[in-house]
């Protein structure tokens, strides 16, 4: 029923990669100097839609931690605006940051290496769901996913979507 994590972004960064030669085009000003164009917001609402089911986030198990990681978002930081959550409730009490558009590469994800930027890390077992609402660049929102761990999460990534609304 699960993709494997690394199967999913593999599948991802090809179609990121396919979408960003297909969608951003190059113009140069009159000074010479390089321009790119973000893909509209229709594309990433598209890509969001396309990520929900296997999940905007995922939980995974480390040692003493579970890790709630954002990155799976990542990619469509460049249309976002802000990334609400709450955990073990429907309040959106919680916002997670959004870091700065790479305009040149709008859908390239930085490693994320010791520092893991894309990550929360609570008490094994402390997160039973997590409600994801994400907000564009127009104003406009999604509706809102809930994801619960998936069974017996370990240490590959993973989320199980369990319903959105409005």
């Amino acid at each position: 029923m699960f993709r494997s994590f690394g199967l999913q972004c593999l599948t991802g960064i090809c179609a990121l990669s396919l979408a960003s030669s297909v969608f951003a085009t190059e113009t140069t000003s009159s000074t010479g100097e390089r321009s790119d164009v973000i893909p509209p917001l229709d594309t990433f609402k598209t890509m969001a839609d396309d990520l929900k089911p296997e999940g905007w986030i995922s939980f995974q198990n480390l040692a003493d931690k579970q890790v709630v990681s954002f990155a799976p978002l990542m990619s469509l930081r460049c249309r976002l605006k802000e990334i609400r959550y709450s955990v073990d409730s429907k309040d959106l009490d919680e916002s997670f940051p959004v870091p700065k558009c790479n305009r040149e590469y709008p859908f390239h994800v930085e490693p994320q290496g010791l520092e893991r930027p894309y990550d929360i890390e609570y008490r094994v077992d402390t997160v039973q769901a997590l409600a994801v609402q994400l907000s564009w660049d127009d104003g406009s929102k999604s509706k809102i996913a809930y994801y619960e761990p998936c069974p017996a999460v370990g240490t590959a990534p993973c989320a199980y979507l369990v319903g959105s609304r409005e």
